[in-house]
């Protein structure tokens, strides 16, 4: 009898720790209306930088427009192709919003992405 009552406290921490790891990847939002804001908000940033071949900018904390501050990235980027809103990193390129200066080139191969609105994509590990 005791090595059951072993076995179900082993079996709750397993599917305990395995929900707490599905939960802790970042999703992204589904809000229309904040995505377009997003949208716009990065689309801004980009002009105010020069596109043909700069390097990747890192725009400071207090300079992040209020809807984009308001997701809490790690970072966000702008180079000559996109604006990235790095949400969670990871070894593998973590999760994020990518909204390209074209609005359709993207950087990493098309699988690593979903479209949650016009212009926006957000990015996964691939």
């Amino acid at each position: 009898m005791p090595v059951k009552s072993r076995v179900i406290p082993r079996i709750s921490v397993t599917v305990l720790a395995t929900l707490m790891l599905l939960t802790a990847c970042a999703r992204p939002i589904s809000d229309p209306a904040r995505l377009e804001a997003i949208t716009q908000e990065a689309l801004s940033l980009a002009r105010r930088q020069p596109a043909a071949g700069q390097a990747t900018i890192d725009i400071p904390r207090k300079h992040w427009p209020p809807t984009i501050a308001a997701l809490g990235p790690q970072n966000v980027r702008v180079d000559d192709r996109r604006v990235h809103i790095l949400i969670q990193q990871g070894f593998d390129g973590g999760y994020g919003y990518e909204i390209p200066r074209d609005g359709h080139s993207l950087a990493m191969p098309a699988q690593c992405y979903s479209q949650p609105g016009k212009s926006i994509f957000w990015h996964s590990p691939c």
